[in-house]
């Protein structure tokens, strides 16, 4: 990280300060931190440049990098800073250098390795989610997925402690035989609980650390969908023939000893020994123990390999050697099978990481990260962004009105713009049949929007084909979350703005209860100050049906305040769902918009772009951002 000093030790401000502004060279872990200093003692390694001091006559300072060192900065003059707040936005000003970018905390949920977030790094928030590749199996619907959050906070330099929780609710991926009848039953992992990791020697090019953690791991089988939802069909469980549900809190844990190893500048190698702690039974008090995974010692092995500092491509693999198991097949035999992954992380910034990979892992806690898919050792993907709140960004954008207009989206067919880091955009939407949605969104970086709030229903949407009736249907309350992240600036010198967007959720509606992935790329082209153009490809993948399609649109500005904004979805694996919207917009301020439309699409919600409506609708669209 950089950090500039006051060497002179005279106070910031003031018209006859004589004040060299000079560079402290920190390790990478450290974070920016402002302080007076007297003059530093000429620290071999670090490269110190005496500066004359400030005149009146030159009293301005600019601020540019040594090429022998792009950390580093020097003071040439122009004009010095008058407060530490505008030696801040001089800071956030520079482009992130490779060494803000952190190493992998894991290579993936299974394999630890040593390194660790420090007290300056402060705290490192993931999100992510694992699916089966083959989609919903026996079970039908999007598949079996686990949603896992986690955060992992630097108490010290040797000291991380982490807190996590996951849930996973679909029925078995596979059918299973049951007192020789082949059956479904609901299936309900919820875990939940905190860890620690410790560095226990750290040298030049390796590390070695110990870490646990201690969880609760409620499991439910059969008679329901998971904690409080009624199943819609009868479903005995695995552990005994009682044809009833059963559901046990268990205290479960695991411990781990990572050993990192730099091999070379891109490479880092991880030898991970532990232990996982499983209950060998389930059922017990409810009809009759039966057989579940049990303990495994394990050993576990991978690579990071870092072509640049925004990827990095890496891979694992975790061998159980018993005394438990950690998989079940169709036929309810317990088995050990090695957890597999291998995948990409790709850095928007040192703040925002996306992470895809493929693994036949299920588990997302420390202690359930051993496990396989239940009832079926099946291939998976896994999506993760990463988000490190105190990690440098990528320098703002500077906005015209114009520009900052488009960061409002559309109606029917996003943009691929998104407010400045630190805004909360916000917008609500009612139509003339009853249709009523809203989003909060928040920018954690320059170049990500987390969407925290995507929520509501449908109404009135016709002809009724299984895509409506499963996810669109009267009052069915749809509620999402996802984010938004842009990979490509115009602004910045590329031909075009690019970004992409995922959204996870389901309708909650007792008729349905169903989720859907709604994934969308979107281009941006700026012609003019007074025209531009979106291409928005987007699919709904649900376990009813994959819709695809393309979405047009342009913006086109009239006079200050107003604007046109033609849009059309070309529906491609239905033609006739193809729907197009027209809207006028009114624009008090560059960040708030009133939309005034006319559409046949169902809605202006996620699915509801990709359905048509037999019948116009009239709506309106409010959005501010703040």
């Amino acid at each position: 990280m950089r950090l500039l000093a006051l060497t002179s030790g005279y106070p910031l401000l003031g018209a006859q300060a004589q004040s060299v502004w000079e560079p402290l060279s920190l390790p990478q872990s450290e974070q920016l931190r402002w302080q007076p200093l007297p003059d530093p003692p000429r620290t071999a390694g670090v490269q110190w440049k005496r500066l004359p001091l400030a005149t009146e006559e030159s009293s301005s300072i600019v601020w540019q990098p040594l090429e022998e060192d792009k950390d580093t900065l020097i003071a040439t003059p122009q004009k010095r800073p008058q407060s530490i707040a505008e030696a801040e936005r001089l800071l956030d000003s520079i482009e992130p250098s490779p060494d803000d970018y952190y190493p992998l905390l894991r290579l993936g949920p299974a394999v630890p390795t040593a390194n660790q977030v420090d007290e300056l790094q402060g705290a490192q928030l993931s999100f992510f989610q694992m699916a089966p590749m083959a989609g919903g199996g026996d079970a039908g619907g999007t598949g079996n997925q686990n949603y896992v959050g986690r955060i992992d906070l630097g108490v010290n330099d040797k000291l991380q402690v982490s807190g996590f929780y996951s849930e996973a609710d679909d029925p078995l991926f596979s059918a299973v035989k049951i007192n020789g009848q082949l059956a479904n039953p609901s299936n309900f992992w919820q875990s939940y609980g905190g860890g620690a990791q410790v560095e226990l020697v750290s040298a030049r090019t390796w590390k070695l650390a110990v870490g646990g953690s201690l969880e609760g791991w409620n499991v439910g089988s059969g008679g329901a969908l998971g904690a409080g939802q009624v199943s819609q069909f009868g479903s005995p469980n695995i552990f005994n023939d009682s044809g009833q549900r059963v559901y046990t809190s268990n205290v479960v844990g695991s411990l781990a000893f990572p050993l990192s190893w730099q091999a070379s500048k891109t490479v880092e190698l991880t030898f991970t020994p532990g232990a996982s702690f499983l209950p060998a039974t389930q059922g017990a008090g409810q009809g009759g123990a039966g057989q579940f995974y049990g303990t495994n010692i394990t050993v576990a092995a991978g690579a990071a390999w870092k072509p640049s500092s925004q990827v990095t491509l890496f891979g694992s693999g975790l061998l159980p050697l018993g005394p438990g198991s950690n998989s079940f097949n169709s036929n309810l035999e317990f088995q050990k099978v090695p957890i597999l992954t291998g995948g990409l992380n790709y850095a928007l910034n040192p703040r925002i990481g996306l992470e895809a990979a493929l693994t036949n892992g299920f588990g997302g806690t420390p202690a359930t990260a051993v496990l396989a898919l239940p009832s079926a050792n099946q291939l998976m993907y896994t999506a993760r962004m990463v988000w490190n709140p105190q990690a440098a960004d990528t320098p703002q954008l500077n906005f015209t009105n114009r520009s900052r207009s488009l960061t409002l989206g559309g109606v029917s067919v996003n943009t691929a713009l998104v407010p400045p880091a630190s805004v909360i955009n916000v917008w609500a939407n009612a139509d003339d049949k009853g249709n009523l949605f809203g989003q909060v969104g928040w920018s954690a970086s320059n170049d990500f929007q987390f969407i925290l709030f995507d929520a509501g229903a449908f109404q009135q949407v016709s002809p009724i084909t299984p895509l409506v009736s499963t996810y669109a249907n009267n009052g069915g309350f749809n509620q999402r979350f996802g984010g938004k992240a842009v990979f490509l600036q115009q602004l910045r010198g590329a031909p075009l703005t690019a970004s992409g967007a995922i959204t996870l959720g389901r309708n909650y509606d007792a008729s349905s209860f169903q989720g859907y992935l709604f994934a969308e790329t979107i281009g941006t082209w700026e012609a003019n100050e007074h025209l531009a153009f979106n291409l928005n490809p987007k699919l709904a993948w649900s376990g009813v049906d994959t819709p695809f399609g393309i979405g047009v649109s342009a913006n086109l500005q009239l006079g200050g305040s107003f604007q046109l904004i033609p849009e059309v979805n070309a529906v491609a694996t239905d033609v006739g769902s193809s729907n197009g919207t027209l809207s006028l917009r009114w624009l008090p301020r560059p960040t708030t918009a009133v939309d005034i439309y006319v559409s046949n699409a169902a809605g202006v919600y996620d699915m509801g772009q990709l359905l048509k409506n037999d019948s116009a609708r009239v709506g309106a669209k409010f959005t501010i951002q703040l």
